[in-house]
């Protein structure tokens, strides 16, 4: 026989093995499922977690609200303080330009169209008044022709029609128009005299009509506009903080009302299934 050569303790054993495994997977069986069963959130706690949803989007709702009209009021403020800032600009240049025309208003005045005399003596006025680190007066006749520009000489007896910014934006054709309609303001980007960087600049021109001349000044504002963007910066963090205090709220919230359900839950739970048996 092929087992003959076995004993009797061998074949004990090699009948007991199926019957063992199987006891032990159906007691490790047993142990998970009450495991699981420890694990899983009895129906109080599923009620605690599914009464805080409506929590949750509550919050979620309110704080999307307060974030958005935080945002609405701080755009409506910085806009207010750039018009300010701009128009205080531009209060500035009608100044500079009200004041450099009553100097030699005297000679223009009298002087007829065609005074050369008359002309060069005012361009020189004009010329000398150079006032901070940026500021200038020009002059272009009506054809484009540059005569006065004191930060720039080069520019000086060239003509600059169709000249337009990096943006695309025409400059001298622009001031020229406005001058001939009376006066006005225009925005352009110009290289700044101290360093010769690009930056945003508002102008002011005027006309002196029988010479056929647009007279005018600028300022850069590219102060301005780095008050404006520090400004929406610092809207932009608050915002941001408000979002992270109504989320620890929340969390803290969620987490008291939700271990609060952890501890009464289970303890409920028991006494009525004691009371059921």
């Amino acid at each position: 026989m092929p087992f003959a050569h076995l004993g009797a303790g061998s074949v004990g054993t090699i009948r007991r093995g199926p019957v063992f495994f199987l006891l032990a997977f159906a007691r490790i069986e047993s142990q998970m499922r009450a495991l699981f069963r420890s694990l899983a959130p009895t129906y109080g706690q599923k009620l605690t977690l599914l009464a805080s949803v409506p929590l949750v989007l509550a919050v979620a709702a309110i704080a999307a609200l307060v974030a958005l009209q935080a945002r609405a009021l701080a755009d409506r403020e910085i806009s207010t303080l750039e018009t300010q800032l701009i128009e205080a600009k531009k209060a500035e240049l009608r100044n500079y330009v009200t004041q450099a025309r009553n100097g030699f208003y005297f000679v223009y005045g009298s002087a007829a169209p065609d005074d050369q005399e008359a002309k060069a003596q005012v361009a020189q006025i004009l010329a000398a008044m150079i006032y901070g680190d940026e500021g200038q007066f020009f002059v272009y006749d009506y054809d484009g022709n540059a005569l006065v520009s004191p930060r720039d000489t080069n520019r000086i007896n060239h003509n600059w029609t169709g000249e337009r910014d990096s943006a695309g934006t025409p400059v001298v054709d622009e001031l020229i128009r406005i001058a001939r309609d009376g006066a006005g303001f225009h925005s352009y980007l110009w290289p700044k005299p101290s360093t010769g960087e690009e930056a945003r600049m508002i102008t002011y021109v005027t006309s002196f009509p029988s010479w056929q001349w647009a007279v005018g000044t600028g300022v850069f504002i590219d102060d301005v506009l780095a008050s404006v963007a520090t400004s929406r910066a610092d809207v932009e963090t608050r915002v941001r903080r408000t979002f992270v205090y109504i989320g620890a709220i929340t969390l803290s919230a969620l987490l008291t009302v939700f271990g609060t359900g952890m501890l009464i839950n289970p303890v409920s739970y028991t006494h009525l299934r004691a009371h059921e048996t």
